[in-house]
């Protein structure tokens, strides 16, 4: 007779299961980053597909089980816990925003994109009632930022050229998502004192930072560092306030030991970082433009193109926007940067703003960047009023590390393309849903409290309608979901073709200029040997006639002016065929043009 082997009810993977809606999300958090985001462009609307047909199974289920009450303290209590009114606003406009778009197809994709963020938000916030819950997530979490981190660690070492991508095809959205990642695994890693969770967020906190380094994205860079330093304050001010409760003037001195193992992660990861003694001079090359970003070309590149082009889009519909999902559609004729997008094709990093909060007042208007901004200080400001008055616990350590992830995504969302993409920004709704799940109020009251559904004769049929309408609206984007992208790679190989021979023209023509400025220095000095000769005419009228003689004899000024000119005209006429080359690659059948 065989013996059945029973899955021990208190194990992690049985506690996930048993919650459909936690073990949905769970899932989501780790298949979209890790298994929908190849660095082949032909699969790469494959994630954004993911991401919704996962918010579509949340949904589903989500009011399947459905518990609704909309008494009036419930509807009111609702509304003004975190970020939850300014969330329900941002999400409307968006689709009436839609609803009025001239083109469906892109506005549709990016209303579900927002629709499935905050449907992830309003989960995590509702769903993950028990400590057990945020247990699992945060172990999930720490997960992904290991696999993440190995894969970026792997792409570097195995890629020709040194890059750091992982499975993105680009290091801005893996630098985003590692960003977003490191306050919580840093936290969990300082304040899980003596677990086998704190030793994994340790060894997940060293490679974050290691992998989030070889990246050498800036912003990046400049995320996590405004993260950490807020996650430092937020523990100072928690630390404060504990000492003051219990009036112990020593309470703080007492707990000084605890800088210890902040200090020995840093250590170690610089340690880890110095490992890779090849990379070292370009990172620290890299980080020094930070000094001096205003005159970095590509930061140049970025302000006097995207962002003023982004802003002229804003000036033209400072109140309605130009729909939202669509600034990739309309930016060419204002930035000149990326590529003109076709219908049925998919936007890709060059074609975005490059600047959240612009793109977002350019599709949406001021009154989208407002209340976006309203989703972001809302919740932060909700967090600061409960954070310092919670006991130690993974909750306070969550709410901690979800608010420093917020602020990390507000610096890094300035000069950052990535959040415009689902399998990165569902990250972010991610992080506020998690901290409004430990502020919420009566939060822990619910940790022992049974789930009560309603009758499946009322919420089955409703389900099901429900997931139909989903349904149709995610099919109605499936082709643009999963357009092949050869015709937009086939326009950015041309572009590259295009920009490096404007790249051989330029080197070519300063050479020349070089060229120019040596026979000029040779010019004056042979100018000079001449004058001195002619000084040594006594007579003052010769002395004068030789001297002018020697000017005309040797007009270096005339002649620098005139190769420079020269070498102008060319290094003009040089990158026009270039760029008559580069439209004529553009044109071509192969490219996907019509005829």
């Amino acid at each position: 007779m065989r013996t059945a082997v029973a899955v021990p009810r208190n194990s992690w993977w049985a506690q996930a299961l048993q919650n459909r809606l936690i073990a949905l999300v769970l899932a989501m958090v780790v298949i979209v980053p890790l298994l929908a985001s190849p660095a082949d462009s032909r699969l790469a609307g494959i994630a954004a597909l993911a991401f919704e047909g996962f918010a579509v199974l949340l949904l589903v289920t989500l009011f399947w089980r459905a518990r609704l009450d909309l008494s009036r303290e419930r509807v009111t209590t609702f509304l003004r816990t975190g970020a939850n009114l300014p969330v329900l606003l941002f999400v409307a406009l968006a689709a009436l925003s839609c609803a009025l778009s001239p083109n469906k197809a892109y506005s549709l994709q990016e209303t579900l994109k927002i629709g499935a963020g905050a449907l992830l938000y309003f989960v995590v916030a509702y769903q993950f009632r028990q400590s057990k819950h945020l247990s699992m997530l945060v172990d999930t979490l720490l997960f992904l930022a290991i696999a993440v981190s190995l894969a970026g660690m792997a792409s570097y070492q195995f890629s020709s050229t040194g890059a750091t991508t992982a499975l993105f095809g680009n290091k801005q959205p893996l630098a985003s998502l590692l960003m977003i990642l490191l306050p919580i695994v840093a936290v969990i890693a300082i304040n899980e004192k003596g677990t086998n969770r704190q030793y994994v967020a340790q060894f997940a906190t060293v490679l974050t930072a290691g992998c989030l380094l070889l990246s050498q994205t800036r912003s990046g860079w400049m995320g996590a560092t405004a993260g950490l330093l807020t996650l430092g304050v937020l523990a100072l001010m928690s630390a404060l306030r504990k000492q003051s409760s219990t009036a112990g003037s020593g309470n703080l001195a007492a707990q000084k030991h605890k800088l210890v193992l902040p200090v020995m992660l840093v250590v170690v990861s610089i340690g880890f970082f110095s490992l890779m003694a090849n990379q070292n001079s370009a990172i620290m090359e890299r980080a020094s433009t930070l000094s001096n970003l205003a005159e970095h070309a590509s930061v140049q590149e970025r302000v006097q193109h995207n962002w003023a082009g982004a802003m002229e889009m804003i000036k033209a519909r400072p109140l309605t926007g130009w729909g939202v999902g669509l600034f990739p559609i309309h930016q060419f004729g204002y930035t000149n940067m990326g590529s003109i997008i076709d219908p049925g094709h998919r936007a890709t990093l060059a074609e975005q703003a490059h600047n959240f909060y612009l793109q977002t007042a350019a599709e949406l208007g001021l009154p989208g960047l407002l209340l976006m901004l309203g989703v972001l200080g809302s919740f932060l400001v909700a967090g600061l009023h409960r954070v310092d008055k919670m006991d130690s616990g993974i909750r306070q350590s969550l709410l901690m590390g979800s608010m420093a992830a917020v602020v990390a995504f507000a610096v890094d969302a300035v000069g950052s393309p990535s959040w415009q993409f689902g399998q990165v920004s569902m990250f972010l709704w991610l992080m506020l849903g998690v901290g409004v799940s430990c502020i919420r109020p009566r939060a822990k009251a619910e940790e022992a409290e049974p789930v009560v559904e309603f009758s499946p004769r009322v919420t089955r049929p409703f389900s099901l309608a429900t997931a139909c309408i989903a349904l149709v609206a995610v099919g109605s984007t499936f082709n643009l979901a999963s357009a092949n992208h050869t015709y937009n790679h086939c326009r950015e190989q041309c572009s590259r073709q295009e920009a490096n021979c404007k790249l051989v023209v330029a080197s070519r023509e300063n050479n020349r200029r070089r060229q120019c400025f040596r026979a000029a220095g040779n010019c004056e000095r042979q100018r000079d040997a001449c004058v001195a000769n002619a000084a040594r005419i006594r007579n003052a009228a010769e002395r004068r006639r030789a001297v002018s003689a020697c000017h005309n004899r040797f007009p270096c000024e005339r002649r620098q002016a005139e190769c420079e000119a020269d070498a102008n005209t060319r290094q003009q006429m040089g990158e026009n065929g270039c760029e008559i080359r580069g439209d004529r690659c553009r044109n071509q059948p192969a490219c996907g043009l019509p005829q």
